[in-house]
């Protein structure tokens, strides 16, 4: 079946004249999203018809910018070392073109595949991240105890600031790091659970928190919630077994205090 990189140029041309800007919506990729939502083959495909349609389709196509494992990669049994490759080619590859950084919008990065011998990956990442000026979104995902200690540990952060990215997701060992993104407006827990550091980090430091995403809640979350965030008006709760504490928080029992 003909596609539409498929027609005349002339005739494309013609549609794109009703089509003077796309937009798309910055989000963040979480592992366990279909590896077919983020399938960029189309837009490609489209950004290198004509000029015309690369002036349209290439900032839609890295508007978004995924280097992450997600279920279907994982079955694949894929060695360690061949994701590392591709997270440091990737990244590479945007220090190498200059051109596709102002459309960069939303960055997503799995480090579980880094290790103590191969830490060049987030290297190149810190790098990257350094120059993104329209960064909104960032999320770091599954990332192991060595990668921590290896590049993010607080002294290598501690004069970085990146105040144009409101949405933002890590995991809770990434807390020391949190005072780098003064503006973020959404915090999403990337490993699931609550161990309370994250909320300790953002205590008068991130000021703007209005969303707080894949809290596994408990007496203890709540409180220091409410203590660390009292801005926060919207809560995602990862298991559905913890929704009767939404309750009890809102209840005369619970003091019925506002999240």
């Amino acid at each position: 079946m003909p596609s539409l990189p498929d027609l005349p140029t002339e005739l494309l041309m013609e549609i794109v004249k009703y089509y003077p800007q796309l937009l798309s919506e910055v989000d963040v990729c979480l592992p366990g999203v279909d590896r077919d939502q983020f399938d960029g083959n189309d837009l490609r495909a489209l950004s290198q018809t004509c000029r015309t349609l690369r002036d349209i389709f290439l900032p839609v196509l890295w508007t978004r910018v995924h280097a992450t494992l997600n279920a279907r990669v994982l079955d694949k049994g894929k060695e360690m070392r061949t994701r590392t490759t591709m997270l440091e080619r990737r990244m590479r590859g945007i220090l190498t073109t200059p051109y596709l950084v102002p459309h960069i919008r939303s960055l997503s990065i799995t480090f579980k595949e880094c290790k103590k011998d191969n830490w060049q990956p987030m290297a190149v990442f810190i790098r990257v991240l350094d120059l993104l000026p329209h960064l909104q979104s960032l999320a770091i995902l599954w990332i192991s105890a060595e990668s921590i200690n290896a590049a993010f540990n607080e002294r290598s952060w501690a004069r970085k600031v990146y105040p144009s990215i409101v949405s933002l997701a890590l995991p809770d060992d990434l807390a020391p790091i949190l005072h780098c993104f003064p503006n973020v407006q959404m915090l999403t827990m990337s490993n699931w659970w609550y161990s309370g550091k994250l909320f300790s980090a953002a205590r008068d430091r991130c000021k703007a928190i209005h969303t707080v995403n894949n809290l596994a809640v408990s007496a203890e979350a709540i409180k220091s919630l409410r203590t660390a965030i009292p801005t926060v008006q919207h809560l995602s709760i990862w298991e559905n077994r913890y929704w009767e504490w939404v309750g009890y928080v809102m209840s005369p029992r619970g003091h019925g205090q506002p999240i």
